[in-house]
């Protein structure tokens, strides 16, 4: 039997120790990951139960309200002097409570992987009118105004049109129109913007409120995230609205972009590609219908209405 010489025996030990020490490192490292996803797991089950007490109260709270000033209509409580104050709250409780479940169940068909784009024309000056009217009564109700500048070609004679989905643009905008209401102070104006760059559709929605530091406005994009919760939660939401919003906007081949500072505002931007246009295309409603409005007044292109 051959002896091994004492440089080839060492050779082979500190090949081994090599191999060894490698496996030892490519464990560790294995643990390192499995430690992390275990603690993202953990904050993900910490989030999605902090979201089912927060949805919870945010069914709860608009429901009873309505049961309870109907009831007091139905009961004769409410004198009839006071029937249209009680019935503008419980269209305000409606109206939120409306909004709150249609975004839960476009949550619930993004994580299922079940929306699907119905491309269509919309008349872009009517399609922000008649969305920005939705929300008169909470505008009224925080004495606050809406600027609307429509500097899309066309604008004039209410007939400039862009190809996309109807829906899912309408659910982007309305989210992004009620996080600027929720944030921005009595008595103070929200600026809107629609305007064409090439093939693109540019929107910009700019309030005036409290603004979001610059650490934290990746994470308001998140699913079940919000910068306040708990006993430090002053604002309604779930922290469904910017996921949605993001989440479509990836499925639309568009883009949305924030620059906020603390105590300046914050201004959302959308950059939407417009979709290949069809033979026939027709113009859609937020419902899927017919999104064609009459309007009695005209905004020229670069002109601002107000609401």
């Amino acid at each position: 039997m051959d002896q091994i010489s004492d440089s080839k025996l060492l050779e082979e030990l500190k090949k081994r120790l090599s191999d060894n020490q490698k496996a030892l490192n490519d464990l560790r490292a294995i643990t390192k990951k499995l430690e992390a996803v275990n603690l993202k797991l953990k904050e993900s089950e910490a989030l999605k139960s902090n979201f089912l007490s927060n949805i919870r109260n945010e069914i709860n709270n608009p429901l009873t309200s309505i049961m309870g000033l109907s009831e007091q209509i139905v009961t004769g409580v409410v004198k009839p002097e006071k029937a249209p104050e009680v019935s503008k709250m419980i269209f305000n409780e409606a109206f939120d409570l409306d909004f709150q479940l249609r975004n839960i169940f476009m949550a619930a068909e993004l994580e299922a992987g079940d929306v699907i784009l119905s491309v269509a024309k919309i008349d872009v000056y009517g399609f922000f009118e008649r969305v920005i009217g939705y929300f008169a009564n909470k505008l009224a109700s925080k004495d606050l105004t809406i600027e609307f500048i429509c500097d899309v070609e066309g604008c004039k004679e209410n007939g400039a049109s862009f190809v996309t989905d109807p829906e899912k643009l309408q659910i982007v905008f309305v989210n992004l129109l009620a996080n600027a209401i929720e944030f921005s102070p009595s008595g103070n104006k929200i600026l809107i913007k629609a305007q064409r760059d090439k093939d693109r559709l540019l929107i910009s929605v700019e309030d005036r409120g409290v603004g979001i530091e610059k650490n934290l406005q990746k994470d308001i994009f998140d699913r079940f995230r919000q910068l306040s919760t708990g006993v430090t939660k002053n604002h309604k939401g779930h922290g469904l609205g910017l996921s949605i919003v993001k989440s479509l906007l990836d499925l639309m081949d568009g883009t949305i972009d924030l620059a906020s500072a603390v105590g300046k505002g914050s201004t959302f931007t959308v950059s939407l590609k417009s979709s290949p246009d069809m033979d026939g295309a027709s113009v859609f409603s937020e419902d899927g219908n017919e999104f064609i409005f009459d309007s009695d007044e005209e905004v020229s292109e670069g002109e601002t209405q107000e609401f």
